[in-house]
Parts: C-alpha cells; structure tokens; sequence
C-alpha cells in the first residue's frame, strides 16, 4: 500500500471515530502480509494491536472470493469477550484491480441491543380478559399535575435499570433530556424534586438541562 494513500486512510479513520465517539473503531489492513496486516487503528473496541493479522471472518472472504471480494456493509459479529460489533469491510484496490488492503469499521452496540430489549420489556403488554395484572384491573390517574410530574420522573430514572447515586453525569443527563422533551420540567416542583431523586442540588439539574438543550 503505497505512503500516500495510507496516510489518506488514518485521517479518515480518524474523522470517524470523532464523529461515532468511542464505539467505534477503524482498522485499516495491508494485505502484502496478511498475517500481520493491521497498519492502522483509530479507536480501541477489540483491543487489537499494530501487526495483527486479519480476522477469521475477513480470511473466509478472501479464500472465497480473490480479488473478486465484495465489500461487506453493516454485517452483525460477536467478539471473544460478548461485544456485539455492527461492522463494515471496505477492500482497497490498486489501479489494475489487485487487492491492496481494508479499512474496517467496528462499532459497539452491545449497549443499545440492552437497552433495546430493556424498552421492549418495559412497554409490554400482556393481552388478558381477567381483570389480572396485564388486564383491566382499577387504575388510579392522579388528579394533581405534581403527582403525575413525580410518577413520570421515577419511571423515567427506572429505565436506566440502575440507582440513580451510582449513575454518571452522562447518564444523569439522558433522563434530563427525555424529561425535557416530555415536558415535566413545565410543571412547578419538578427540579427539586429531580435533585431529590439524584441526591444533587437543583443547581446542579439546571446545569444539566443547560446543556442538554445546547444553552
């Protein structure tokens, strides 16, 4: 692969992990020895090293195909530690159509498939036509707005399946922004009683509803 096109690649590597964030990673490959062929990472999902050799995925390609190889676009793998990667192959080719390498893009989505099937759990329903939990049974709809502003804000801090004094500000900050957009923070006592929730100041809530609204 020549110096030129190299360099090419690892500042678009570069330029997408910066957009993608730390998720994401892109290994660019040069096949002149594939058993050591990784020139490039940007990014650390599979914890790979300068000088690996390519994948067993990657290998089965080339047997199969040649030079003929297609690119593999959005394509589903599971790492030896119980990362599930949304991946891509895209193979570099020289002017005479000769393959000369492969810039891969890794991105984690082991956490949106959990919280995935999280939502899937919390918003199923159960059909039933016996009164029982999943069925018609007598519902009480608070009357007061603080009441409602109050059940909205424990269920929405429920989501995230974990006790809010152990959540980060980042994840402090998504609940924030879903309340946002639900529009609680309209209603009189919903920020204090927020920072109640967290174990924070309401100063500390504003700050957070600063930034999640780009203020």
């Amino acid at each position: 692969m020549q110096k030129q096109n190299l360099e090419l690649l690892k500042r678009m590597a570069k330029g997408i992990v910066g957009v993608f964030g730390r998720r994401c990673e892109v290994v660019i490959h040069d096949f002149s020895d594939i058993t050591q062929s990784v020139v490039h990472i940007e990014g650390n999902v599979t914890n790979r090293s300068l000088g690996a050799p390519v994948t067993s995925t990657m290998m089965r390609m080339l047997d199969e195909f040649g030079d003929q190889v297609p690119d593999k676009i959005a394509y589903k793998i599971t790492t030896e530690d119980g990362k599930v990667l949304r991946c891509a192959s895209i193979f570099l080719r020289d002017e005479s159509g000769g393959l000369e390498g492969c810039i891969a893009i890794n991105f984690n989505i082991s956490d949106f498939m959990f919280f995935s099937q999280a939502f899937s759990d919390f918003t199923f329903m159960a059909d039933s036509s016996d009164g029982g939990p999943n069925g018609n049974s007598l519902v009480h709809f608070p009357k007061k707005p603080t009441k409602s502003m109050e059940s909205i804000i424990d269920a929405t801090v429920r989501q995230l399946e974990k006790p809010p004094t152990m959540m980060n500000k980042a994840e402090r900050k998504v609940i924030v922004g879903k309340l946002d957009k639900a529009g609680v923070f309209m209603v009189k006592g919903s920020i204090d009683y927020l920072a109640k929730v967290f174990g924070a100041s309401k100063y500390t809530i504003y700050n957070y509803l600063k930034e999640v609204r780009g203020n």
